[in-house]
């Protein structure tokens, strides 16, 4: 796995690094700590401005937002991520986004907001592990019907 990013608040605070696994063909948040809705929203248009750039050339069709450290609510995003943020990924390539919960309930309640707010443009697969996310990849690209 290949770290290309840390991103950082105001204050330089590390909440996201972002990673690219080629080997599995995805790409990926690690969320850590605390961020505002704004530094989230912020942070994930990395992810687009990289699936624009090199992901969809290479034909990656999964962003995974491991969550696992993440201690915040970040439900008001939802709305964004649904509306504004997932046509255009799938404008890219994008096919799955896959949420890793968190143990944090704030957080866990949002990635379940999330799948429940999700829509065909692009459905949210909620996952308690890396290693069940990445079965679920690997799972996709060998059933070869991701190109629609």
């Amino acid at each position: 796995m290949n770290e290309l990013r840390r991103i950082q608040n105001s204050e330089g605070a590390v909440y996201a690094i972002l990673l690219d696994e080629p080997a599995k063909n995805y790409l990926l948040m690690k969320w850590i700590g605390f961020c505002t809705d704004e530094e989230l929203m912020q942070a994930t248009l990395t992810m687009l401005d990289w699936q624009q750039t090199v992901g969809q050339a290479r034909g990656c069709r999964f962003h995974v937002h491991d969550t696992k450290e993440f201690d915040v609510a970040w439900a008001g995003a939802v709305d964004w991520i649904v509306q504004d943020y997932f046509p255009r990924l799938r404008e890219f390539g994008v096919r799955y986004n896959i949420s890793i919960l968190s143990p944090d309930l704030f957080s866990k309640l949002s990635s379940e907001a999330l799948f429940e707010r999700s829509n065909p443009i692009i459905p949210t697969r909620l996952c308690e592990t890396l290693a069940e996310a990445e079965q679920f990849v690997g799972e996709q690209y060998q059933q070869g019907h991701l190109n629609e």
